[in-house]
């Protein structure tokens, strides 16, 4: 396998990963770059948006319900013809329901099996200072789950960012980058979730507005 693999993962839903995911997809196709994305966990709506995002078709890894040699499988199909693959997490990045060692279904199973690092997404609206608390106890809490960076989402002003960035360099993670609070980034949502790719009315013109802030 050549194609380099990032996860993007949270401390929990909606702190933006699909959102960043999405435009990071696009952002990189736009370059010329070979991008496919994958979604941990059996959530289906996701993909529709990785694929369009990307022209070519999303895929699901559910470490839960499949086993370690099936994963591999259709991991590698994934990065045939690949130079990147990104992986969005579902829930928050070790959130699962243990069914073997290192089975849970989270999406930091994929990350110890296949050795792929994390870039997490936190949501710093209402807070500063503490978000380099969360990132810390990200760092730490498994050592084979390795934090690469930090994405800052929905940081209110350049000082929030600022004050966000510094913290957590303090600690020693990179801060990648910051999307600042804006609600015509928000995918539209229902009481099942996500609006499916397929019945967002302006769906391209979307996803180039999250290329465009990533």
């Amino acid at each position: 396998m050549t194609a380099r693999a990032l996860i993007i993962g949270a401390p929990r839903s909606g702190s933006g990963k699909t959102s960043v995911t999405i435009g990071l997809l696009r952002a990189f196709a736009r370059r010329g770059v070979k991008v496919r994305g994958i979604k941990t966990g059996p959530d289906y709506i996701d993909p529709g948006f990785h694929a369009f995002a990307t022209g070519t078709p999303g895929l699901n890894l559910d470490s839960w319900a499949m086993r370690p040699e099936l994963l591999r499988h259709l991991f590698l199909q994934q990065t045939d013809g690949a130079d990147l693959v990104l992986i969005e997490s579902a829930m928050g990045l070790f959130d699962g329901i243990p069914v073997a060692e290192n089975r849970t279904g989270s999406a930091a199973d994929l990350a110890r099996l296949f050795g792929i690092p994390v870039l997490l997404v936190l949501d710093v609206s209402g807070q500063s200072q503490t978000a380099a608390a969360v990132a810390h106890g990200f760092a730490h809490y498994d050592p084979d789950v390795t934090m690469a960076a930090v994405v800052l989402n929905r940081a209110g002003s350049e000082r929030h960012r600022t004050l966000c960035t510094e913290a957590i360099e303090k600690i020693g993670l990179p801060v990648a980058g910051c999307v600042l609070r804006d609600p015509s980034l928000i995918l539209p949502e229902r009481h099942l979730g996500l609006v499916q790719a397929s019945e967002h009315p302006e769906i391209d013109a979307h996803i180039e507005r999250l290329a465009d802030a990533m």
